[in-house]
């Protein structure tokens, strides 16, 4: 019995749109691959290969016949996690990118799939946002770079230069291995200039490998490793920004805390000047049972060879805000920065002298004297001069 054309039409339209629904990955085809080898290297399933005639238009169906050169389409469902593409969700001013196996820097596209071992280098004043398949997010900043799912290494990052933000990504460094703890946790990473990598974690719970020794950092707080080192032990982050006379809702400012001043169009910290060493610290920290002798000297935090758990005491003792990171956006989601630096925690700024008259948001987030960095604070709406 012959199938009417009506019912035809139906049957191959709803085939369409369940090939729609899809959602597809590119796969390049190298030379001297096939279909078999494609399955057994790419999908969950080798068994799987006849999947891939779905969706593509082969010149045949047998899959030992080499097709090189081909870009072929594959349900992202069916692939290995390890070779699911990741997405650039986001980014400003010059990003680059070189894929994997070439040795040339090509500007980024928007939305387009990065692969297994492709890295990605921000500029300065560029940022991107990486979002994977397997729902890890990475947060690039200016002057980083980073490279996805290295080869051979367990990770999802592998952070060359630079910072990064994660949401649960496993990253590596020069000196340390991050891996998350809690599915929503939440970490910073920072590499210094000798190497030193900086782990904040501002939600869940993150451990910090090196040397052969393992770091549990919970929420709040972070460490340090330095190049053939072990972490230190965990250090409480800086306490998180309040703007003064906040009112009621904001609570009893934290004693010795600098509080965010806005006086007309000027920003400051509304700190002072004052000594230097224990003296100044236990002054800071104010209280019965404060022992300025065996309270470390601000500048021991540099010296070198001072050991891991030195640094800890140092910062659980002093806590001293060395500067204060500022973010002004016109957008509520900080996505259209406007300003986005670091400032001395003496620095006093007139946002009249740097910004257009208009309304603008802010956040403000302190670094601490090692350069961890603590959390934003809830954005403000701010009107910087008159508007035209």
């Amino acid at each position: 019995m012959r199938m009417p054309s009506a019912a035809l039409f139906l049957i191959f339209s709803l085939a369409l749109s369940v090939r729609g629904a899809e959602e597809l990955q590119n796969v390049v085809v190298r030379p001297g691959d096939t279909l078999w080898s494609i399955a057994n290297t790419y999908l969950k399933d080798p068994r799987k290969w006849n999947e891939i005639l779905k969706y593509n238009r082969l010149p045949s169906s047998d899959p030992s016949i080499a097709m090189p050169g081909m870009v072929m389409k594959v349900p992202v469902s069916l692939i290995k996690e390890q070779y699911r593409a990741a997405s650039l969700v986001y980014y400003i001013n010059d990003v680059l990118l070189r894929k994997s196996g070439s040795a040339d820097w090509k500007s980024v596209v928007l939305n387009m799939n990065l692969f297994k071992s492709d890295t990605l280098r921000t500029t300065a004043e560029a940022r991107a946002d990486v979002k994977f398949y397997t729902g890890e997010i990475l947060n690039l900043y200016p002057n980083s770079i980073a490279v996805l799912r290295p080869p051979d290494k367990k990770a999802d990052v592998e952070l060359l230069a630079g910072e990064m933000r994660g949401l649960r990504s496993r990253v590596i460094t020069a000196s340390a291995r991050i891996t998350p703890r809690t599915k929503d946790t939440e970490f910073g990473a920072r590499i210094k200039e000798d190497l030193t990598t900086l782990v904040q974690v501002y939600k869940g719970r993150a451990a910090v490998e090196a040397q052969g020794k393992v770091v549990e950092v919970p929420e709040g707080f972070a460490s340090e490793v330095k190049v053939d080192m072990p972490p230190s032990q965990p250090v409480k982050l800086p306490p998180l920004p309040e703007f003064e006379g906040g009112g009621p809702a904001a609570g009893p400012a934290k004693i010795g805390a600098p509080q965010i001043k806005m006086d007309g169009g000027r920003l400051s910290l509304n700190m002072k000047l004052s000594a230097s060493g224990r003296a100044a610290q236990a002054g800071r920290i104010s209280g019965p049972g404060v022992d300025e002798k065996g309270m470390p000297e601000i500048g021991d935090a540099n010296a070198k060879g001072i050991d891991a758990n030195e640094i800890a005491k140092l910062i659980s003792v002093a806590n001293p805000v060395q500067s204060y990171h500022l973010q002004i956006a016109r957008d509520q989601n900080f996505s259209n920065l406007v300003l986005n630096r670091n400032y001395d925690a003496f620095d006093e700024i007139d946002l009249a002298e740097l910004l257009q008259p208009g309304s603008y948001w802010m956040r403000v987030s302190y670094v601490d004297l090692l350069g961890f960095e603590g959390k934003f604070n809830a954005a403000r709406q701010i009107t910087v001069g008159k508007k035209r």
